[in-house]
């Protein structure tokens, strides 16, 4: 469907303030608005597979995503949650390219999809909204070149580093300490850190146990962030 929609107003306000779409002038906004689409998704849809030809950038609106791959072997590999204000898909939407990984809805979901034919011609006609999506661009890089790095790293500082880059993009501080606000089972975290389900049950009993995190109707609370860094091995050097 379009977006003229009963809460189209809801959505543009939505775009100004959690997106880099917000840097743009109200009436380029506006015209982004009546060109895009109001997608919905049942939980397990897939939104795309990776390969398909990379036409259109995606704001997440409602619901949570899941970004993964498969390696030679079959296994599926997690590369990112996505949440409310998050947007993807912006890669293939820059380079006109296939998309590079695959796409699932993980629970009820809408999207705001953006055509490369109306958002580029967008952003060259405003650079200030275009060196936002690059600084995007480039956030994704090195949380990518983290997660390589995190795969050589021994059990537990890589659930603690994992942990780290959750809190990051999705942590929210409150009195006890930074709960994640995620609800994933120990598979998908697992499939996120590149462990098995049973290593990762392992690992977060162990912090519980060192009372670094714990566990609080399925989400994940940080409760000593320097106990986690120097697990993580990223704690700074103290004299």
């Amino acid at each position: 469907m379009g977006a003229h929609l009963p809460y189209s107003e809801h959505i543009r306000a939505f775009l100004k303030a959690n997106t880099f779409l917000g840097r743009l002038p109200d009436a380029a906004l506006a015209a982004l608005m009546e060109r895009g689409q109001l997608r919905q998704y049942a939980k397990r849809d897939i939104i795309y597979r990776r390969g398909e030809a990379g036409d259109s950038l995606m704001v997440v609106l409602k619901g949570r995503i899941k970004l993964s791959n498969v390696n030679l072997s079959g296994k599926e590999i997690v590369l990112h949650f996505l949440v409310p204000g998050n947007i993807y898909g912006e890669i293939a939407a820059m380079d006109g390219r296939e998309r590079v990984a695959n796409a699932v809805a993980l629970e009820e979901s809408e999207i705001f999809l953006i055509y490369t034919r109306d958002l580029m011609p967008t952003l060259k006609a405003h650079p200030e909204a275009m060196f936002e999506i690059i600084r995007a661009l480039c956030e994704k890089v090195r949380a990518g070149a983290s997660l390589l790095e995190d795969s050589t790293l021994e059990m537990r500082a890589r659930v603690a580093r994992g942990l780290q880059r959750l809190a990051q993009h999705h942590g929210r501080r409150g009195e006890t300490g930074t709960c994640l606000q995620l609800s994933l089972s120990h598979t998908e975290l697992g499939n996120y850190l590149g462990l098995s389900r049973a290593n990762v049950s392992r690992q977060l009993s162990q912090l519980r146990e060192a009372n670094v995190i714990t566990i609080e109707a399925a989400q994940i609370v940080i409760l000593d962030e320097n106990g986690l860094a120097e697990i993580a091995g990223t704690a700074s050097a103290r004299d």
